[in-house]
C-alpha cells in the first residue's frame, strides 16, 4: 500500500494518516476517501468494502496529517457497517459511512465497457502537465494524485450539443500494491476521484460558459468485484445534469478485459463565482 494511504492506530479505533505529500493546497478528496476505507477496513476482520458514502464538510490542509475516528456501527453474519469521522485539529474535514460484505451468490449482469484507445498508446498525464508546464517556463506543480496513479486520458467528448461531456480515463498505481485486497480498494477510491469536477468544468465549456467556483461535496462508491489496481483500470465518467449550483459526475470502472467492478456518483458545487 502507498504510504500516503496507510493509517497509524492511536488506539480505541482512531487513527492518524499522513499528509499526500503533492504541492496541493487543501487535502486531495480522493486521499479522504481512501484514508477513511483504510481505517475503517482494520476494524473489519477479513470482509471487503462493497459500498462508501462520504459527505466533504471543509477543506483541509494538504501538508498535514488527519485524524480518522472509527464507529462500529454493526457487525452481522454477512455484512459489516462502520461510520468515520475525518478530522484535523478537532475540525470536521468528512464524514463516511461505509459497509463490508462477505459476498453472496446471485444474478450478474453489467453494462458493455465500448471501445477505447489502449493505454500504452497513450501519454501520462504527469508527463503532459510536466510539458505544459515548461512551456510555459514554469515548474511543473506535484500532484499527489499523480505521484501515486498514473493516469491516461483517452478523450473527453462533448455528447449532445455540449449538454453532456463523457471522458475515458485509464489508470493504475505506479507502484506494485501485493495481494491485500484492502490496498487495492483503497487505490481504486482514491483514484475514483480524479477528474470529477474537472468533467463538470468541461461540461460547462462546451456550452459555451465562463468561469466557475467548484469543489467536491459528496463521493460514493460501489465495488462489485475484486480488481488489482496495479493493472490497467478504465474509468468511463459522465456529467448528465447541472443545476442550482450543484452538478453530478457519474463513471463506471472496467478492468482492460471490459470487467465492471465499481460505480461512482459525486455531487459537484459549480456555480458563478461570488464576489
Amino acid at each position: 500500500m502507498h504510504p500516503q494511504l496507510q493509517s497509524e492506530p492511536l488506539g480505541g479505533d482512531r487513527f492518524e494518516s499522513p499528509a499526500g505529500g503533492g504541492d496541493e493546497r487543501r487535502t486531495f478528496g480522493g486521499l479522504l476517501i481512501a484514508q477513511t476505507l483504510v481505517a475503517a477496513a482494520a476494524t473489519v476482520e477479513g470482509r471487503p468494502c462493497h459500498s462508501l458514502h462520504l459527505l466533504f464538510t471543509g477543506a483541509g490542509d494538504g501538508a498535514r496529517p488527519v485524524t480518522l475516528a472509527v464507529e462500529r456501527l454493526r457487525d452481522g453474519r454477512a455484512f459489516a457497517a462502520r461510520g468515520v469521522r475525518a478530522e484535523q485539529d478537532a475540525k470536521l474535514l468528512a464524514s463516511a459511512t461505509l459497509s463490508f460484505h462477505d459476498g453472496d451468490e446471485g444474478p450478474r449482469h453489467q453494462p458493455a465497457m465500448g471501445d477505447v484507445s489502449d493505454p500504452e498508446t497513450l501519454e501520462d498525464q504527469r508527463e503532459t502537465r510536466r510539458r505544459n508546464a515548461e512551456a510555459r517556463g514554469r515548474p511543473a506543480r506535484r500532484s499527489v494524485a499523480e505521484e501515486l496513479v498514473d493516469a491516461r486520458p483517452a478523450e473527453s467528448l462533448p455528447v449532445q450539443g455540449g449538454q453532456e461531456v463523457r471522458r475515458h480515463l485509464w489508470f493504475r498505481s505506479r507502484k506494485p500494491l501485493g495481494d491485500d485486497p484492502i490496498s487495492h480498494q483503497a487505490l481504486i477510491a482514491f483514484a475514483s476521484d480524479m477528474g470529477l469536477v474537472h468533467l463538470q468544468l468541461l461540461a460547462n465549456n462546451a456550452a459555451g460558459g465562463g468561469p466557475l467556483d467548484s469543489a467536491s461535496l459528496d463521493h460514493a462508491i460501489w465495488f462489485h468485484r475484486p480488481a488489482r489496481a496495479d493493472d490497467w483500470l478504465l474509468h468511463v465518467q459522465h456529467a448528465p445534469v447541472a443545476h442550482s449550483g450543484r452538478g453530478l459526475t457519474l463513471g463506471c470502472i472496467y478492468t482492460q478485459g471490459g470487467t465492471l467492478v465499481a460505480s461512482v456518483a459525486q455531487e459537484v458545487l459549480i456555480r458563478e463565482p461570488r464576489p
